[in-house]
């Protein structure tokens, strides 16, 4: 098997010469695209330097210079430097591969230009020096260490990616906002690819995947602020960004239940508890179309608590505790989504009715669990007062079921106007 430092000469030769190209050496050997890419084109970018000869006149000088070092061999042998030739010993000899060579003539070059690298660090997604941004990322990608420190690394490159997503929006940059999100996405599936890679070390792996289940709820919360200011036009792109996170979310979590599913249910259930504080903060706003998108993400993370439970019974780990928070964190639910039905405007009460359905049912399918596995639910456990406000608030859904519960409960899609995700639209 050929080494990576030459399988990365063998490409740029290639390539210089015209003989393949980039995509070509890539496809030629996909084990090692997603190291090789990066370096490759910085090397290629660096360019050919200029042929530089030595003049008639350079040459004799250094001819006759070393005539004169050869004759004086004797006296340097004589002469002895103890205290130099010790220091030289204990200078640790270090080999640099080629793509650390390349990373470091490639970051030179940017120094001895200008500082075009530094001044790119500013740049956003369709100025002319993001490409270089984004070239230097990937360079200390490569150079980060293990799957750890590269799964640290994207995931401050994902933050990077959202913060320039917040600051397109308030300049008003929505013809760039596409190409931002796009790299959200790359940022984000690089944090996921180096999570499944670092599973194999529970430790890392759960803390990590713990980290990006948390940012993607803060993702989800600047979304939240990048759509209420976004025209109609850049709202599909925005949806695009709410389901890259989500799903995100929900692919962290998978991993983080593995190896800590009590974790994992406590991330999802605050997760869960977001969105519902926006549906209602939308309710109180009159956005039906945001009320309604704020009620699918709830749909689909209260969903995935039981997803959860799954994982925690087939890993055999503190199933009991976590089917005790899933009943307890419905119980939470039904009570909100109370507040948010008495504050909705009428035509989206349905959607809020829908939920609160589900939130029942949810609540059920946990308590009969824990029934059955004889362990039960204290009434203090899953309400702060105990059985009479818990009876208050199965009271409260039931009225509000009583009006009509539509056949199917399925909440309705967002409007094409909204910031829903994606796949929640279909």
């Amino acid at each position: 098997m050929k080494r990576f430092e030459d399988i990365l000469a063998q490409c740029i030769d290639d390539v210089k010469a015209g003989k393949s190209s980039i995509e070509e050496c890539l496809h030629k050997h996909p084990d090692a695209r997603e190291q090789l890419e990066p370096l490759l084109r910085l090397a290629i970018d660096i360019g050919w330097t200029a042929d530089v000869r030595p003049s008639t006149q350079f040459k004799v000088r250094a001819r006759v210079w070393l005539m004169e070092q050869i004759s004086l061999g004797d006296v340097v042998r004589r002469w002895r430097w103890p205290r130099y030739s010790v220091k030289m010993q204990l200078i640790p000899q270090r080999r640099f591969s080629m793509a650390n060579i390349i990373v470091a003539i490639a970051l030179a070059l940017s120094a001895l230009a200008g500082g075009t690298a530094y001044a790119a660090q500013a740049s956003m997604p369709g100025d002319v020096l993001y490409p270089v941004k984004l070239r230097t990322e990937q360079a200390g990608m490569m150079l980060a260490g293990d799957d750890v420190a590269r799964a640290e690394r994207a995931l401050d490159l994902a933050e990077r990616r959202m913060k320039e997503i917040a600051t397109l929006a308030e300049r008003q940059r929505w013809q760039d906002m596409e190409l931002a999100v796009e790299k959200y996405d790359y940022a984000l599936e690089m944090v996921l690819a180096r999570i499944q890679a670092a599973a194999d070390g529970a430790g890392p792996a759960e803390i990590l995947a713990d980290l990006v289940a948390e940012a993607t709820v803060s993702h989800l919360s600047v979304l939240d602020r990048v759509c209420d200011m976004a025209p109609d036009e850049a709202r599909a792109t925005i949806a695009d960004a709410r389901g890259i996170a989500e799903l995100g979310h929900f692919r962290a979590l998978e991993a983080l239940a593995q190896v800590s599913p009590i974790t994992a249910v406590g991330t999802n259930a605050a997760a869960a508890q977001g969105r519902l504080n926006r549906a209602g903060a939308m309710a109180e706003r009159g956005d039906i179309d945001e009320l309604e998108n704020a009620l699918l993400q709830f749909e689909a993370m209260a969903e995935f608590a039981e997803e959860i439970s799954r994982i925690a019974r087939q890993v055999g780990r503190e199933v009991t505790m976590v089917e005790e928070l899933v009943a307890e964190a419905t119980f939470m639910h039904m009570e909100e989504l109370v507040s948010v039905w008495e504050r909705a405007p009428g035509q989206a009460q349905a959607a809020v009715r829908v939920a609160a359905a589900n939130a029942m049912a949810r609540h059920e399918r946990a308590v009969q669990a824990l029934e059955q596995r004889g362990a039960g639910t204290p009434a203090s456990e899953v309400a702060p007062e105990g059985t009479q406000e818990q009876n208050r608030v199965l009271e409260r859904v039931e009225q509000i079921l009583d009006d009509s519960i539509p056949p199917a409960l399925n909440l309705p899609g967002g409007g094409s106007a909204g910031c829903g995700c994606r796949g929640c639209r279909r």
